[in-house]
């Protein structure tokens, strides 16, 4: 579809430098013309050249750099959802972590209340050191 656009232009543009206009000034009236005046003033206007069309290297060059951006764009998102998803998986992981340093604690509590007298400071101590545990790893 944009060949044939490109080449519509071309045409259009070489018809359009091949054309000479006429200026007439007739009683005070300037109008424009493809024919030399009849009568009145005449001035002979040459329009000039169309630019130049796009040269084809440029444009190729154009579309490879410009699908070259569009590679890099995707790769770096892929990157990014990649690291997202890295990140999601850590985040996950610690949670659970966290939840089982916090369910250690509550069993070391538990076994607290029900120690003897001999166990007690044992397990006071358990209760202590699974508290510090969750402490250094999920309270920071």
């Amino acid at each position: 579809m944009k060949a044939i656009i490109a080449l519509m232009l071309c045409a259009a543009a070489g018809a359009a430098s091949a054309q000479t206009v006429y200026k007439c000034v007739q009683n005070g009236q300037t109008s424009y013309s493809e024919t030399p005046c009849t009568a009145g003033q005449l001035q002979i206007i040459d329009v000039p050249p169309a630019p130049p069309v796009l040269d084809k290297g440029a444009a190729t060059r154009q579309q490879r750099v410009a699908s070259q951006l569009e590679s890099m764009r995707k790769q770096r998102e892929a990157r990014e959802d990649q690291a997202r998803a890295r990140g999601a998986q850590q985040g996950a992981a610690h949670e659970k972590r966290c939840a089982q340093l916090r369910l250690e604690q509550q069993w070391a509590a538990q076994d607290a209340v029900g120690a003897g007298d001999k166990n007690r400071d044992a397990a006071q101590t358990r209760v202590r050191r699974a508290g510090e545990k969750l402490a250094i790893e999920c309270l920071h």
